[in-house]
């Protein structure tokens, strides 16, 4: 399936992780973060893009985008991964992006529901509901690490509007 654009949530290891592996399998993949994400594995993950300009992890390059151009050019050239750190709206009204993957990890706030912002939605992370918060949870503690939830069936997500 690579040709659909994936726009992963999350500058951390595990958005970092999920970015580099999909962009590898040929995806296009655009990451958004705050402008001070709350990482703490410098070196480690995609964020010291949004640092220092650039990060490459093992053979992978991301570079910070400042404007939508920017997230645009890079993605047209294919030779790294845009992380773009400016507000989330604009993004997600111009990005035609397919899949959503939200890989902040937050563990010290309530759940976004982000289901019907991309054809299909992902969450990893603490306290997600599948078929609330996302179509599909992966789950990320110990007790069932990589569990797959998906939405029951049955109901339609469809996409809304981004204005």
């Amino acid at each position: 399936m690579p040709g659909l654009l994936v726009l992963v949530r999350g500058v951390g290891d595990i958005g970092s992780a999920v970015a580099h592996r999909l962009f590898q399998d040929g995806y296009g993949v655009v990451i958004h973060d705050d402008p001070q994400p709350a990482t703490t594995r410098r070196g480690m993950a995609f964020a010291d893009a949004v640092f220092d300009g650039h990060a490459v992890l093992d053979g992978v390059q991301a570079v910070r985008a400042d404007n939508l151009e920017d997230v645009a050019q890079v993605l047209a050239r294919r030779h790294a991964i845009p992380v773009y750190v400016r507000p989330w709206g604009p993004l997600l009204a111009t990005l035609e992006h397919q899949v959503l993957v939200d890989a902040r990890m937050r563990k010290h706030s309530a759940p976004e529901v982000q289901r019907g912002l991309a054809d299909l939605t992902i969450g990893l992370g603490p306290g997600l509901v599948a078929g609330r918060h996302a179509d599909v949870v992966i789950e990320t503690s110990w007790d069932g690490l990589g569990r797959v939830m998906v939405a029951p069936t049955g109901r339609e997500s469809s996409r809304r509007s981004h204005s």
